[in-house]
C-alpha cells in the first residue's frame, strides 16, 4: 500500500489537529520583514501546481500580512525550479511548490541537479488527483475486463498516449501493463492537451489521465472511463470502478502536489507554514474549491510528506527499470 493511500486515511484528523494547534489572534509575518515570499513552481501558469501554489499564496498573504509572489520557473521536467529552491537560502522566503515529478525525476534522468531528500525540507503535502484510464469507444470495451481480453488478442497493437516519456500518465501505463500482463503500444506527445485531443477524436484508443480530466472527455460520449485507481471510488463518478474492483489491483498512482523549502531551513518556520496550510486546508471554502476540481486533500504534519518522498522513490524506479524507460 502506497503512502498516499495511508495518507487519505488520516489526512483529516491531522488536519484538524494542526489546525487547533495555532495560537488565536492576528498572525505575524512569517520570515524577512517586509520583504516578499517566493513561491517557486517549476510548470507553467494554469498547471495543476501552479493553481495550488495561488491558492495557497492568497490564503497566507491574507493571514500573514505579507506579499506572497508566485515564480514559474518552467523547464527539464521540473528540475529547474527545483534546483533553484535547492539553491535557495533556507530562511523561509523561497519555498518549492511542485508534483510528484520531484521523485520520479531522479530515475527518469542520468542526473538531476538535486536530491530530493537531501536538499530540501518537508513543509506540507497539498493535495492529490486520481488518475482514470479512459479509453475511445472506437476499441469497442465497456470494462477493465474487455479491455484486458482485447489487449490480450491484440499485443502491441492498441494505442495508449501521454504527454510524453516519464509522465505520470505514462509511468500509470506502464504500471497496468505490467499488473495486468498486457502489451498495449504507448504514444508520447509533447503536450497533454494534444493527446486528449487525439483520444477524443479517436487516433489513439486510450490513456490514463487525471479522473477530472477524464470525465470531461467523457461527457461528450466519445470517451468512456473504465476505472479509476485509489482505494475507493471517486464522489464525481461513483458509477465508475477502482482499478482493484475492476480486478487489476496494485495500479496505485496519482498525481499529488506539495510544499517544500530547502534543507536547513528553522524548524520553528516550518512548523508556522505546516500548521497554517492545515488550517487553510480545513477551510470549507478551500475544500469546496477543491472538491470542484476533484481535488483531494492530503495535509498532515511535514513526516508524512518525507515519507511519501522516500517510499515513492523507491516504487517508481521500481516501475521505471522494469518498464524499460531509459533515462535521458
Amino acid at each position: 500500500m502506497s503512502s498516499m493511500h495511508m495518507t487519505r486515511r488520516l489526512a483529516t484528523a491531522t488536519i484538524l489537529g494542526a489546525g487547533a494547534a495555532l495560537a488565536g489572534g492576528a498572525r505575524a509575518q512569517v520570515a524577512g520583514g517586509d520583504r516578499n515570499i517566493n513561491f517557486i513552481v517549476p510548470f507553467s501558469a494554469g498547471s495543476g501546481p501552479d493553481s495550488i501554489a495561488r491558492l495557497v499564496a492568497q490564503n497566507l498573504q491574507q493571514k500573514w500580512k505579507q506579499t506572497i509572489v508566485v515564480d514559474n520557473r518552467v523547464g527539464a521536467s521540473g528540475n529547474i525550479g527545483a534546483s533553484a529552491v535547492a539553491r535557495a537560502a533556507p530562511d523561509g522566503l523561497t519555498m518549492l511548490v511542485t508534483a510528484n515529478t520531484l521523485v520520479m525525476n531522479v530515475s527518469l534522468f542520468k542526473t538531476v541537479p538535486y536530491d530530493p531528500i537531501a536538499n530540501f525540507t518537508p513543509v506540507a503535502g497539498l493535495v492529490y488527483a486520481l488518475f482514470a484510464c479512459a479509453v475511445h469507444k472506437s476499441l469497442g470495451v465497456n470494462t477493465i475486463a474487455e479491455l484486458v481480453a482485447l489487449a490480450k488478442k491484440r499485443p502491441g497493437e492498441i494505442n495508449f498516449g501521454s504527454p510524453g516519456p516519464g509522465a505520470p500518465h505514462h509511468i500509470a501505463l506502464e504500471l497496468f501493463k505490467q499488473k495486468a500482463g498486457v502489451d498495449l503500444k504507448h504514444v508520447p506527445y509533447r503536450q497533454l492537451a494534444s493527446a486528449m485531443q487525439d483520444l477524443a477524436g479517436g487516433h489513439i484508443g486510450g490513456m490514463f489521465m487525471p479522473a477530472l480530466q477524464a470525465r470531461s472527455l467523457a461527457a461528450t460520449g466519445d470517451v468512456k472511463m473504465l476505472a479509476v485507481s485509489g482505494d475507493v471510488r471517486t464522489a464525481m463518478a461513483p458509477d465508475v470502478p477502482t482499478l482493484a474492483e475492476a480486478g487489476v489491483p496494485g495500479v496505485d498512482i496519482d498525481n499529488w502536489w506539495a510544499i517544500l523549502a530547502p534543507a536547513g531551513t528553522p524548524a520553528e518556520t516550518i512548523r508556522r507554514y505546516n500548521a497554517d496550510i492545515n488550517e487553510m486546508l480545513n477551510d470549507p471554502g478551500v475544500r469546496a474549491k477543491l472538491d470542484a476540481q476533484a481535488l483531494q486533500i492530503i495535509g498532515g504534519p511535514p513526516e508524512r510528506l518525507k515519507d511519501m518522498i522516500s517510499r515513492d522513490l523507491v516504487r517508481w524506479a521500481e516501475v521505471i527499470k522494469a518498464a524499460g524507460i531509459q533515462p535521458e
